[in-house]
């Protein structure tokens, strides 16, 4: 307990979440993972070259484990300004919740080889905005009405996140999750990737997060797509007409700034698979 107590104040042991077990059996998990390894009744996902992120069970739930690899030497010496990233995932997530966003559980916390974190969350049935209103993966889940009715609200809600003084740190369709009841429905989102969440009012921080919504290739969500998520973000802003359209040039110059750049590095960030590691 001491030894939790003194990780917390350094920054390495999150501050919302209770004091747990060293959750051996992840641990285990975890260092295969870390190894390229496979482990029985877990399979790896697709995610960010920085990280690895699986799905198994543990104490008779599914779950996602989520590795955080270091990115350079000097992790360890930003984590005691600001808490480590699996840290910051762990309690963001947890203020999210409090805040009336909701977050998959946090349910374990710790380290492996003294430099890379692990945290476990529930792993929600539910697909991502992604997959309900993108052509990614093949057919759209939705209709186009049903669609456009999603991605509408989608913007309410992002605007609710804003007005209550949050920003997300990598808001994509992908890190939404939403169960959808159907257009007579009411939809409930789930945030994801929450490390890099943070309270702020300023203007230029909310047009970052309305840009990273729609960094979304033309082919997989179009511009009309684009246009009636940002009508639902202005309208629950309470935007003048003129307002809405300002915004939403502002938004589409941002975005097209941002992918020149993007293709300029040689297109978007590179990402980790199993199968690329095989």
């Amino acid at each position: 307990m001491i030894r939790h107590h003194i990780f917390k104040s350094l920054g390495f042991a999150p501050r919302y979440l209770a004091a747990t077990n060293r959750c051996p059996e992840l641990a285990a998990v975890a260092n295969a993972i870390a190894c390229s390894r496979q482990f029985d009744g877990w399979r790896v996902l697709s995610s960010s070259a920085q990280t690895r992120v699986a799905k198994g069970e543990w104490n008779e739930r599914p779950v996602f484990l989520k590795l955080f690899i270091p990115r350079s030497r000097s992790e360890p010496v930003k984590a005691l300004v600001r808490g480590s990233r699996g840290v910051r995932a762990v309690d963001q997530s947890i203020r999210m919740n409090e805040s009336g966003f909701a977050t998959p559980t946090s349910l374990c916390h710790g380290w492996i080889r003294g430099s890379i974190e692990y945290v476990a969350t529930d792993a929600l049935p539910h697909p991502t905005v992604n997959d309900l209103a993108t052509h990614e993966g093949g057919a759209i889940a939705l209709g186009t009405r049903e669609r456009w009715q999603l991605l509408n609200l989608v913007g309410a809600e992002i605007a609710r996140l804003h007005t209550a003084g949050w920003i997300h740190g990598d808001l994509r369709l992908g890190n939404i999750l939403c169960e959808w009841h159907g257009p007579d429905g009411a939809p409930k989102f789930w945030y994801l990737d929450n490390e890099g969440n943070r309270r702020s009012r300023r203007t230029s921080d909310r047009m970052r997060n309305l840009v990273q919504l729609l960094m979304t290739p033309r082919n997989l969500l179009s511009r009309f797509d684009q246009y009636r998520l940002l009508q639902g973000y202005a309208k629950a802003q309470e935007l003048s007409r003129e307002q809405s359209r300002t915004l939403a040039r502002a938004v589409e110059q941002a975005r097209t700034r941002r992918w020149k750049r993007r293709l300029a590095r040689g297109g978007p960030k590179a990402r980790y698979s199993s199968q690329a590691s095989d």
